[in-house]
């Protein structure tokens, strides 16, 4: 008869071991389920975000104004031309660039402005200094 008993215990043991084992895995697909499910985006349509234009009189992000004076040579430009900045003085035979496809900002009777990249800011203000800057309309 003991033998009988222990082997019920077994049986039951056994049974509970099942019972147990079946329960966590249908817990964890559930919850592998839910965590899906949630993660899907609530609202169904696509959120609209508006950004506004960049203004082609204003530097964008990593780039300086500079005025430039113009004589009588002057090219017809308006906001957002691309032009090219060459360095004209008595000590080189050639001009040099200085800056390549510089966005035009604004052009007055007096002179023009002109988007330069940050880093080329200090070449551009020598070479002002030192001689001329002779423009050159870039293709774009």
């Amino acid at each position: 008869m003991g033998f009988f008993l222990a082997r019920i215990r077994l049986w039951a043991a056994h049974r509970r071991l099942m019972w147990w084992l079946i329960a966590a895995s249908l817990a964890l697909i559930t919850g592998r389920a839910v965590d899906a499910a949630l993660a899907q985006s609530t609202c169904p349509t696509e959120q609209i975000v508006t950004v506004a234009p960049p203004d082609e009189h204003r530097p964008q992000i990593g780039e300086r104004a500079i005025a430039l004076a113009q004589d009588t040579d002057r090219l017809s430009l308006t906001a957002g031309d691309r032009v090219d900045l060459y360095a004209v003085d008595d000590y080189a035979p050639t001009g040099r660039l200085l800056v390549e496809n510089a966005r035009v900002l604004d052009q007055t009777e007096q002179g023009i402005t002109v988007a330069v990249p940050m880093a080329q800011v200090a070449d551009v203000a020598a070479a002002r200094h030192w001689g001329e800057i002779a423009l050159a309309l870039a293709p774009g």
